[in-house]
């Protein structure tokens, strides 16, 4: 008796564990077409609730040996961002540059992006349009010249859209191919780096053909003192070295820290593209409190 009822537990085992493990790897061919579009509101403090939407066009134009290639398109930008609103002015700035842009990246054969084929091309691309980009941001909030130089300013886009960063965006948690060549169970965990930078760890729970994930940072104190250094030496150096030599006492006060927390909830189609995306993003970064929340639908 005790026998079967050992049997029996491990048969619920192994049926529940497969349950709960989900390997996405959505169906593509050459001419597969998707569109996405993404909605999404900004909070950014002591400033008004920013308003967002784009479109964007996943083309798959080859198959090849190992995978696909594929072109990716943000073909609609939009977002209330007034001229007084400058943190908001400079997040939307690298998605309206991109708009337009052709990127053409390589999948393996479960769609996850391996690389960018065109980056060379995109790159002179997006250096031509980064000076138009911040003459217009001058032009409609003035008042970035008492905060940043155009200099400063568009070194901020360029990195924003470096090969590097452009992969991440694919990566991320709102981009439909997030997922991608993953082998899901509940409760896996993985460690990432988010588009701030911060090293992250996220963990996974399944049900069916719906994924949730958490994110949290995961970073030490000299790793953070680290990145606060960086971040200081980028943009404001002439107060680098006053903050190497008060860091301590500069971060048990709290007015200088990073936090970043994230969720996602993906629901799949049956051929394994995704359906939808809900996402919950709240940072804090050198006294900045920001949280997004976006969905993500198939069109």
């Amino acid at each position: 008796m005790m026998k079967k009822i050992f049997v029996l537990s491990m048969m619920l085992t192994v049926m529940m564990a497969a349950q709960a493990q989900l390997k996405v790897a959505p169906k593509m061919a050459k001419g597969t077409t998707k569109v996405y579009v993404s909605e999404s509101t900004t909070a950014i403090s002591g400033q008004k609730d920013v308003h967002a939407t784009s479109e964007t066009k996943f083309t798959v134009t080859a198959e090849n040996a190992d995978g696909y290639t594929m072109e990716i398109v943000t073909t609609d930008v939009k977002s209330d961002a007034t001229g007084d609103n400058l943190a908001a002015k400079l997040l939307s700035a690298a998605g309206n540059m991109m708009k337009g842009l052709s990127i053409r990246v390589t999948t393996n054969k479960d769609g996850q992006v391996k690389s960018i084929q065109n980056y060379g091309e995109l790159k002179q691309q997006i250096d031509g349009l980064s000076n138009k980009l911040v003459d217009q941001l001058f032009e409609q909030a003035p008042m970035l010249a008492q905060a940043m130089s155009k200099d400063a300013i568009k070194q901020q886009i360029l990195e924003s859209t470096t090969e590097e960063n452009l992969l991440k965006t694919m990566q991320n948690m709102t981009s439909p191919l997030a997922l991608n060549g993953k082998t899901i169970m509940t409760g896996s965990q993985e460690e990432y780096k988010n588009e701030q930078g911060l090293k992250m760890k996220r963990m996974y729970f399944v049900n069916g053909k719906n994924v949730t994930t958490n994110g949290s940072i995961n970073m030490s104190k000299d790793e953070l003192k680290a990145m606060i250094i960086e971040k200081v030496e980028k943009l404001v150096p002439d107060q680098a070295e006053l903050i190497k030599q008060n860091i301590d006492q500069v971060m048990a006060t709290g007015m200088i820290k990073f936090e970043s927390k994230e969720t996602a909830t993906y629901e799949l189609q049956d051929d394994g593209w995704v359906k939808s995306i809900k996402s919950e993003t709240t940072n804090e970064t050198l006294g900045q409190q920001t949280k997004t929340t976006a969905t993500v639908t198939i069109k």
